[in-house]
């Protein structure tokens, strides 16, 4: 066996929850990514900004939660609890979205989907935080 894999095999315990939040997260990063770019795409001219961005966070959201709870994070609360907790973390996060999207697209030359790909590092940083301190943390004692 190689060097490296006894150090992965050695050393995977500690780091599964971080990989496997690098790989969830970069799904739901690029499934919410994809959702607005076509919801913009197509109801740009007909729905506000907010409308859509409120539409890809109902659904984007769902899947969110759903892959970090099974995939990532280990359940310890009913599931509705955590969610909640979860929709704590990411309402906050779209209300900074259903402000900045708009200003941005007033006061800059960037396109919609240009903005959205530049919150997403905001949004990406701010969620693992939320998620892991908050949403999906492990009660005391547990």
């Amino acid at each position: 066996m190689h060097a490296l894999q006894r150090w992965a095999l050695r050393n995977w315990p500690r780091h599964r929850q971080k990989v496997a939040y690098l790989v969830v997260g970069a799904w739901n990063t690029l499934f919410t990514y994809a959702c607005f770019a076509v919801l913009y795409y197509f109801l740009h001219e007909r729905l506000a900004s907010w409308a859509i961005l409120t539409i890809v966070w109902a659904v984007a959201s769902v899947n969110g939660y759903l892959t970090f709870r099974y995939f990532v994070f280990t359940p310890v609360r009913h599931p509705i609890v955590e969610y909640v907790r979860y929709q704590a973390v990411y309402l906050p996060i779209l209300g900074v979205n259903l402000v900045a999207l708009p200003l941005a697209l007033s006061f800059t030359s960037l396109s919609a989907y240009a903005i959205q790909a530049l919150f997403a590092v905001f949004a990406i940083v701010a969620s693992y935080l939320g998620n892991k301190y908050f949403a999906f943390r492990k009660p005391a004692g547990h």
